[in-house]
């Protein structure tokens, strides 16, 4: 591919998708360079569960009115009943009224059908399979190049982790992805039973192989899932899933030990995602903020939002952002 375009956006994560599907909306000449075989970045739903970002809060106006303007219901995060906690030494109580992710929401079907309705809606200004490699700027405009191609834009968006983007030998701040070092698990049960005995899915482990534990099911309740986030580093073991399984067992009672399917993700291996500095996750939520342009080069993603930043909210505020700075140049 040899091809000259106004606008050229790196990454159809949902800060790419976004943008994308506004400037196509004025009819704007642009193309999309996304590296993977898929859209979405790190948004990842298979068989209607979250492998990536999974919650969306009430206060999201702009993922909530997408997901209107898509037709894609949103429901509460399950949160009835009580939490499960193990210390250290494997100690369990069960006793606890507590919901962790009490007030969330999450899509049905998974956040996926949001950045597959934005890619469909692109066409052929999407392409699949496009890692770009190099990325230099001159005087009239911004040459964007990798295996086998090459593209001319008069400016570009990098809609990218910072830390991404630093290797093209860009200059930006470093800036963690968040959840760039995590790895999620998710079980699938022929129902939720663990309801059936007051539990509400949550559960807290220092033990591990899985940290962090939430009912994944759908909001009719048809089938149960499980997910959980894997302590860093956890899922390189050999035998982690069989681990993890046996700790929903020893956490839920046997029936958790007997999943239909399990699903795994491990984004701190995933090198559209993940360097290897985001092994080591920061232990809070960085602050985020705007990363200045250059004359022709944009810096998008959720990692330059000031008040969303790591958050899908903040993948569509920096959209917004990148929007109104292509339409000032545009002006």
């Amino acid at each position: 591919m040899n091809q000259d375009a106004e606008i050229v956006i790196v990454g159809a994560g949902l800060t790419g998708l976004a943008l994308a599907h506004a400037l196509r909306a004025e009819g704007r000449n642009l193309v999309v360079l996304e590296a993977r075989d898929r859209a979405g970045g790190r948004v990842l739903s298979q068989d209607g569960y979250d492998l990536g970002p999974a919650w969306i809060w009430p206060h999201n106006r702009r993922m909530l009115g997408l997901a209107r303007q898509l037709g894609v219901q949103s429901f509460p995060q399950h949160s009835d009943g009580r939490l499960i906690f193990e210390d250290a030494s494997g100690n369990v109580r069960s006793d606890l009224e507590f919901a962790t992710m009490g007030g969330a929401l999450r899509l049905a079907g998974g956040i996926g059908r949001i950045t597959d309705a934005l890619a469909r809606g692109l066409g052929d200004t999407l392409r699949l399979g496009y890692a770009v490699e190099r990325v230099i700027e001159d005087s009239a405009g911004v040459t964007l190049s990798g295996d086998g191609f090459s593209v001319r834009a008069e400016r570009t968006v990098l809609a990218l982790p910072l830390r991404i983007t630093a290797g093209f030998g860009l200059s930006v701040p470093d800036a963690p992805t968040w959840m760039a070092g995590h790895a999620k698990l998710v079980a699938v049960f022929d129902r939720p039973f663990w309801r059936d005995v007051g539990l509400n899915g949550d559960a807290i482990s220092h033990r591990g192989p899985l940290a962090e534990i939430h009912d994944a099911s759908p909001a009719d309740a048809t089938v149960g899932a499980l997910f959980g986030f894997a302590t860093p580093g956890a899922v390189r073991q050999a035998g982690f899933e069989a681990d993890a399984v046996e700790q929903l067992g020893r956490l839920f009672g046997p029936d958790a030990a007997k999943p239909d399917t399990i699903l795994v993700k491990d984004w701190s291996a995933d090198p559209a995602t993940a360097t290897s500095a985001d092994r080591t996750p920061p232990i809070s939520h960085p602050h985020y903020r705007p990363v200045a342009p250059t004359d022709r080069i944009l810096f998008a993603g959720s990692e330059t939002a000031p008040t969303e930043g790591g958050f899908l909210e903040g993948a569509l505020e920096s959209a917004e952002a990148a929007y109104r700075q292509l339409s000032i140049k545009a002006a």
